[in-house]
């Protein structure tokens, strides 16, 4: 991706205004309280302040964001900026887009915060005792086991695999965050994913929950382009996922099986993005003509 001016990099914005990137931001520090040290916190919120002229994008280099720091009283070290990064990468509220010179070599970083909506009232995907560990460092305690039911569906004979509650206390009138059908969904999950999604997974919640993981899965790679423009690749391990839930050859529960399965595949096309960046050598250009 080519660097240039803050306006270059609108279309990476996931926020009408910068209200409701503060408001979606409130809710990523209230579900995470404990997340940043005094100085990481000051980090997050001097980056949170360039981030207004494109609500929610960034293109400030790490040393600007020290100087500037320095300038408003107590400042806040490189150090300190680097640890809140990989703590917001990691913890799904920011994705980071490297960009080039167009003469080769690095310019700058965008950052691109992303929407928070914490599922706290859903009660679709269970956490059990006995489940097996997460082998990613990046799930490590946030690794959910759920239970997976496998549904026929008597109407079109589509498998639907959710854990539904066994009662509920909700009304028509009063529906919870669990009762919300796909149309619900937040506008940052593809609408391609939804309609891929939605056959196995038709709550708004368990489709939003996916493409967190996959947002999970495709920040451990530093792409030049947005994970939406990789919305197939989501696509393919979700459905190779199926397949082998099918064949009964899952053995861990379904979510983590999409999740390696994906890192697996977005490890394929960083390799092949790394490759593309790479001048090719022509060895028939130096074998001589007799």
């Amino acid at each position: 991706m080519r660097a240039g001016n803050i306006k270059q990099f609108t279309r990476f914005s996931q926020f009408t205004n910068v209200g409701e990137f503060n408001e979606h931001k409130k809710r990523f520090l209230d579900d995470h309280p404990q997340l940043f040290s005094k100085s990481e916190f000051k980090a997050f919120e001097l980056l949170s302040q360039y981030s207004v002229v494109v609500p929610g994008v960034a293109n400030a280099k790490i040393d600007t964001l020290v100087e500037r720091s320095g300038e408003k009283g107590e400042g806040v070290s490189r150090a300190s900026i680097i640890r809140m990064l990989r703590k917001a990468k990691k913890a799904g509220i920011l994705t980071v887009h490297k960009t080039y010179r167009s003469g080769g070599g690095f310019a700058h970083n965008v950052f691109v915060f992303n929407r928070f909506d914490p599922p706290s009232e859903t009660g679709v995907i269970q956490r059990e005792e006995n489940e097996t560990p997460c082998d990613s460092r990046i799930e490590q305690t946030k690794c959910e086991a759920e239970t997976i039911n496998l549904l026929r569906n008597h109407q079109d004979q589509k498998i639907n695999i959710r854990k539904e509650s066994a009662s509920t206390n909700t009304t028509p009138d009063d529906p919870s965050l669990k009762d919300l059908d796909e149309t619900f969904t937040p506008d940052n999950v593809p609408k391609e994913f939804i309609q891929a999604v939605k056959p196995f997974y038709n709550r708004a919640i368990e489709i939003y929950r996916f493409w967190q993981k996959a947002r999970l899965a495709y920040n451990k790679y530093n792409f030049d382009m947005p994970l939406e423009f990789m919305t197939h690749v989501v696509i393919d391990a979700f459905k190779t996922t199926i397949f082998h839930y099918k064949h009964r050859k899952i053995n861990t529960t379904f979510v983590q099986y999409f999740y390696g399965t994906l890192n697996g595949m977005f490890g394929v096309q960083k390799r092949k993005e790394h490759m593309a960046k790479k001048p090719r050598y022509n060895w028939l250009e130096d074998v001589a003509c007799d």
